[in-house]
């Protein structure tokens, strides 16, 4: 038992981790053009961020189910604007850059300082999974978004990326598959992500976190990752 769940638990972290080297890749370029612009100029501004367009793509573009990748920039990092994102998102003939509406003073600002995923970054510095969700200021799109907190010296944002759910269900299913048992991957709200039984229905929200010994659980481990999901496995019914 204890060895079947911790293969599911592998196969699930190797997922998120995949994202996550990912995104250490794009916190690489923004630090390293942070202080090559520092060093040339003193000063580090948009132009300057606006280099990583590359790196955005190119992660992108290699990650599987990858709707866009991107950096949303801290208080205070640039001198010519509070706030900032540098997103890159798939479209139908390739990249196309988002942008938002970022005034704060607007009623539909994209108040990006307030979302979860960056707040973890910024107040705690830990990664986040966040999702699914639907990204309305994103097109409607059901989405993950994985967030890594960049910090040279000080915090500098947030990279971030997000997956459709249509394309990663599919992954982490397939990571599910390898035991004898009923197997179901739970968000931090009780929400069912993915399952390999229709036991669970994906969207659902279960009544409890699951425990071991605990209702139909007969095992439960952590997948950890800053993720805050739980694999339980329940016997065949």
């Amino acid at each position: 038992m204890a060895k079947e769940l911790d293969t599911l638990l592998a196969g699930v972290r190797r997922l998120l981790t995949e994202v996550f080297d990912r995104l250490e890749k794009v916190s690489d370029d923004v630090i390293g053009r942070r202080r090559a612009a520092l060093a040339d100029h003193g000063s580090f501004r948009v132009p300057d961020l606006a280099g990583i367009k590359p790196t955005l793509i190119e992660q992108a573009s290699e990650q599987q189910a990858a709707d866009g990748f991107g950096f949303l920039v801290a208080a205070g990092v640039l001198p010519d604007r509070d706030r900032h994102i540098e997103w890159w998102q798939r479209g139908s003939t390739g990249f196309v850059q988002l942008r938002l509406n970022l005034d704060p003073t607007s009623v539909d600002v994209y108040e990006y300082f307030e979302m979860e995923w960056f707040a973890a970054g910024r107040d705690h510095g830990r990664r986040a999974v966040h999702g699914p969700y639907v990204d309305y200021f994103g097109a409607d799109r059901y989405i993950f978004t994985f967030a890594l907190p960049v910090v040279d010296e000080i915090f500098l944002g947030v990279a971030g990326a997000d997956l459709q759910v249509r394309g990663f269900e599919p992954r982490l299913l397939a990571a599910l598959r390898e035991t004898t048992h009923d197997a179901v991957l739970v968000g931090p709200e009780r929400r069912v992500i993915a399952a390999n039984t229709s036991r669970w229905l994906v969207g659902s929200r279960l009544p409890e976190t699951p425990r071991a010994g605990t209702g139909e659980f007969v095992a439960v481990g952590d997948v950890g990752l800053d993720s805050d999901w739980v694999l339980a496995l329940a016997a065949r019914e």
